[in-house]
């Protein structure tokens, strides 16, 4: 009789133990199906008997019907939505999961893949899954979840094979300049960002950009995304596409222009009276030293800076006085820097310059700048000759020309650019656009030097570039130029560089066979 108690186990019910506390020993019992003496258990069963009897897979989905558009190959994510993904990826194993009826009602412990023909149509997941049927006893127990692959045509590739237009929303993004850095600089972003991964089309403009979309959703996401990036303006419009009046349904194109500020980093611009006013009297010539929502600029002869917002700028919108396509180079003499004016980075000092072409003539000038940080004596700098500039600006006209400044210093020039160029070890890649017009040899010419000032100033300012991906176009490359050791050089470190370059078609490598040495920004 005593070999029918035994000491009770750690994983024994409670009521089990409260038995074991008051009497020391619990007595077996039977199973009321094989008669296997047991631990008691409110089932009064054995483990095996448990299993054979109770089906926790019950109500459990155990053939489902997937839908596969056999054109694009993408899958249906319900309602509406078309994804993408591998065969036998773990994407497609969540979709595929989120699909079966019941499992919500189950603790899945693991899913895997089974392997099946490729032709087949058919996938299977092999489902570990828990229950607790009884207070203290769970089963676990394995299932096979087979999918029927129901290959359609999708709504998009039925319009492209009727040739009807697929595109439901375009986003148009405009800015009237002489160059494209702003637009290159808010492409980089966007792939950053993965901002264009949702468009059909990316299509390329003289001025601008075209992202088409299949919905309106992500065009206005890809609206909010602009506007943080740049002072934009928007303008909306719709046009009916068709229309059924006995289902009172009709089919739309929406379109969002975003127009860009004609303004960008390193332009002068002449301020009108009422900006001037409201800004405290800064400038009024005044220097544009960043772009994102707002306009950033800065007075070089007193450091003082402001911020204009979009909404201002737009409802008294002004252009640029002049853009970095007529920056002088000059040769630094002296710099006497001013104690305590400093502003950030910027540090106010007297610098003596001259013209590159004038050294030695004794035409020296003495120009107050906020690059005393930056210059030094035997430096070239590239700035803004004011009195030589011919300027189509009425605002300029109302202030004394005795008040305004005879030359601006911009940024530091770096000489041999044209053979940086060619030795760079680094490149960017870009959208994957296809042109919406045929441009002529000049327009090639000038999207070429627009890519190659982009690069250089991407080279030149650490903080320009520290939203951009910069990819090594050799795995070996320890460094992107190779100059003397003494010799002050434009750098991106190769800490800065990432692999991948492969993955994508990458444009604008720079101008490997050009020979001017022209260090210009737009």
């Amino acid at each position: 009789m005593d070999s029918h108690y035994q000491k009770l186990p750690e994983d024994m019910l409670p009521e089990a133990r409260a038995t074991e506390a008051t009497y020391g020993e619990v007595p077996k019992i039977l199973c009321c199906m094989c008669g296997t003496g047991i631990n008691p258990n409110p089932s009064n069963m054995c483990l095996e008997c448990l299993r054979g009897t109770v089906d926790i897979s019950e109500g459990l989905s155990k053939e489902v019907t997937i839908t596969w558009c056999r054109a694009c190959e993408r899958y249906l994510q319900p309602p509406k939505y078309w994804v993408k993904y591998e065969l036998e990826s773990k994407e497609l194993l969540t979709l595929c999961l989120k699909r079966i009826k019941g499992l919500n009602k189950l603790h899945l412990v693991d899913a895997n893949w089974i392997w099946t023909e490729p032709h087949s149509r058919r996938l299977k997941i092999k489902l570990t899954i828990q229950k607790e049927i009884f207070q203290g006893t769970v089963i676990q127990q394995g299932q096979v979840v087979e999918y029927i692959v129901n290959a359609i045509q999708c709504e998009n590739c039925a319009k492209i094979a009727t040739g009807q237009e697929q595109w439901v929303c375009v986003v148009q993004l405009r800015q009237r300049v002489e160059h494209k850095r702003m637009l290159l600089y808010m492409e980089q972003l966007v792939l950053k960002h993965g901002m264009h991964l949702d468009c059909l089309k990316i299509q390329s403009e003289p001025d601008g950009l075209d992202f088409f979309y299949d919905a309106r959703s992500p065009a206005l996401k890809l609206v909010t995304f602009f506007n943080s990036l740049a002072p934009t303006r928007r303008v909306d419009a719709e046009q009916l596409v068709s229309s059924d009046l006995k289902n009172n349904t009709a089919n739309f194109h929406y379109s969002h222009r975003l127009e860009i500020a004609p303004i960008c980093r390193e332009d002068i611009v002449c301020l009108p009276k009422l900006h001037y006013k409201a800004l405290g009297g800064i400038g009024p010539i005044v220097l544009v030293v960043k772009i994102f929502s707002n306009i950033v600029i800065i007075d070089p002869r007193t450091l003082a800076a402001q911020e204009i917002a979009a909404p201002h700028y737009w409802k008294h919108p002004f252009q640029a006085l002049a853009t970095s396509r007529v920056l002088t180079q000059y040769y630094v003499i002296d710099v006497e820097r001013i104690p305590g004016q400093t502003n950030g980075k910027y540090q106010l000092a007297d610098i003596t310059v001259c013209r590159e072409d004038e050294l030695g003539m004794g035409n020296e000038i003495i120009v107050r700048s906020h690059l005393g940080n930056v210059l030094r004596e035997g430096d070239s700098a590239m700035g803004y000759d004011i009195e030589r500039i011919n300027f189509n600006n009425d605002d300029i006209e109302k202030y004394p020309q005795d008040t305004l400044p005879q030359i601006i210093l911009v940024r530091k020039h770096y000489e041999n650019q044209a053979r940086r160029r060619r030795r760079r070890k680094w490149a960017i890649k870009q959208l994957p656009k296809v042109q919406g017009f045929n441009p002529t040899k000049a327009q090639e010419a000038k999207e070429a030097l627009a890519m190659d000032d982009f690069l250089d100033e991407l080279e030149r300012d650490e903080d320009y570039r520290r939203n951009v991906a910069l990819y090594r176009k050799q795995p070996d490359a320890m460094t992107t130029t190779t100059f003397g050791e003494n010799d002050e050089e434009a750098r991106v470190g190769i800490d800065e560089l990432l692999d991948g370059l492969e993955d994508e078609v990458a444009l604008g490598v720079g101008n490997n066979g050009g020979d001017d040495d022209d260090d210009s920004d737009e």
